[in-house]
């Protein structure tokens, strides 16, 4: 197994100001958020890589090189034709951050206009990246902290999230364990164990075309509406990717085996990935959406598979918290 799986010492907040505080890379959130701060991780590095016994559903077959437009594969996506793929370039961010951009390829995310608004408690579902990046600001930086809260694995891929029986769903134990749960951190003021959106950060480097991407999509909504029957909706989000959704990493290979091998990781997005989220959001118009596209400024040098460095990841909590502070 590779990748440094310490976990880092938890950060306490408090409510009582708005203030934040930089120490040693991390973020303590003294702000109108909640109880605790999610705690960032150690020297923001690390690797998503595991033990392929708690990834579940590593995919079989594929090409294993990465890059290329990939065919939507057999099987089909019937029912979804006419859902775009978002093209557009994401338009230039402030905060360092190359660009973000919503649904359909817009900045400010198009809007959709089935999403119910002003939710009680939005769950951030996660790995490692995600905590990265959250754990930079993102309750401080406009949206209320008080209904937002993370809840990551270190290994919660698409298909183990999928899985209700994954030992990841439960609110006790250690995110960098992958026999445990996973604690959530910074709980909702209210409603914390009953969310109504769900921001769900969907990665995976193992399968290599939309129809593999779709189909596993599908299957986690059983699961998310058994876990969180008070869910309203449902966010799906890619990993904060290279600058330009260029390679970062020029070893990255995808493909069967890659999730538990952090050389072959990268935070390039590849097409079929985008158009298949697309596809799922058209499926289900009152349910799902597709959240912001997030560009860091930069490639970490040197490379460590997806990860960003401090700065990127401070830019992009910036970037997506102005967004869901648009969308409340």
């Amino acid at each position: 197994m590779s990748g440094d799986l310490r976990r880092p010492p938890a950060i306490h907040a408090m409510r009582s100001s708005f203030q934040h505080i930089f120490l040693s890379g991390c973020l303590v959130v003294s702000a109108a958020c909640s109880s605790t701060s999610p705690s960032s991780s150690a020297s923001n590095g690390g690797s998503e890589s595991g033990g392929s016994a708690a990834v579940a559903g590593a995919n079989s077959g594929g090409d294993s090189a990465l890059g290329g437009d990939s065919s939507a594969g057999a099987g089909g996506n019937a029912g979804a034709s006419g859902a775009s793929a978002g093209s557009g370039g994401a338009s230039s961010g402030s905060g360092g951050v190359s660009g973000v951009a919503g649904a359909g390829g817009s900045a400010g995310g198009g809007g959709n206009p089935n999403q119910p608004m002003n939710f009680i408690c939005n769950e951030y579902l996660g790995l490692l990246t995600t905590n990265e990046w959250y754990s930079q600001g993102f309750e401080g930086d406009g949206v209320d902290g008080m209904k937002w809260e993370l809840k990551y694995h270190h290994y919660g891929y698409v298909k183990t999230w999928a899985d209700p029986t994954s030992p990841f769903w439960a609110d006790t134990g250690d995110s960098f364990d992958l026999q445990k749960g996973s604690p959530l951190q910074s709980p909702c003021a209210a409603n914390s164990t009953a969310p109504d959106r769900l921001v769900f950060a969907a990665l995976d480097w193992e399968m290599l075309n939309e129809a593999d991407w779709l189909a596993a999509l599908e299957s986690t909504i059983p699961t998310f509406k058994q876990k969180y029957p008070s869910l309203r909706w449902l966010d799906v989000m890619t990993m904060i990717r290279c600058p330009n959704n260029q390679k970062c990493n020029p070893n990255a290979n995808y493909g069967p085996g890659a999730n538990s091998v952090a050389g072959r990781q990268d935070c390039y997005v590849p097409p079929y990935e985008d158009s298949a989220i697309e596809k799922f959001a058209a499926l289900h118009p009152d349910f799902v959406g597709v959240g912001p596209k997030v560009e860091a400024p930069a490639c970490r040098m040197p490379v460590d598979g997806a990860h960003l460095s401090a700065d990127s990841n401070k830019a992009a909590a910036l970037q997506i918290a102005k967004y869901y502070a648009q969308h409340p």
